[in-house]
């Protein structure tokens, strides 16, 4: 990451096609908002990010969780590991390690209706990824990098589309 000449130039991660992506509705999966497994499907170490988490309920209960809070990824991947929490509802939007904090209430997941229709794009519009834990039940991944969305479909039972997803819901609502 450097200063470029329009702000901050994340130079460890080329541009690419952004993918959105729902996994849900599969009996294979015993929570959908196993973080471990998440990033295990991604091929991905949740230190290798700093993380903006927001709209969280999981349990157990974390008791130096603030919402928002902001979370160094060794951080998060030690309460992960040792914990193992069932994320009911979250945002996680991933940051390039040691990027400046930023704390914001935007980012919701419980009654945000703009994952259902259309193209949902990042709440934070600076981090790289979101990842929204739905009502223990379905796990969106919004802007997720090609590479990553494609590691996703191959190794994540139920994995989705969801823009296509959200077309074949309004045009059976039409």
């Amino acid at each position: 990451m450097r200063w470029g000449k329009f702000g901050i130039v994340h130079t460890s991660f080329s541009i690419q096609k952004a993918m959105n992506l729902i996994q849900e509705n599969s009996d294979q999966i015993k929570s959908f908002t196993d973080l471990g497994k998440v990033a295990n499907w991604l091929g991905i170490e949740l230190k290798d990010y700093d993380w903006h988490l927001a709209d969280a309920q999981f349990y157990p209960t974390w008791k130096d969780f603030t919402d928002p809070c902001w979370v160094k990824g060794e951080k998060l991947s030690a309460h992960i590991t040792k914990f193992n929490p069932q994320f009911i509802w979250a945002v996680l939007s991933a940051f390039p390690k040691n990027s400046p904090p930023i704390l914001s209430d935007q980012p919701h997941a419980d009654m945000n209706p703009t994952f259902w229709s259309g193209i949902p794009e990042r709440q934070l519009r600076t981090s790289i990824f979101e990842i929204v834990c739905w009502d223990s039940s379905a796990t969106l991944f919004i802007d997720l990098p090609e590479d990553l969305g494609k590691r996703l479909i191959a190794n994540a039972p139920g994995t989705k589309d969801l823009n296509e997803e959200n077309e074949r819901r309004m045009n059976q609502d039409s």
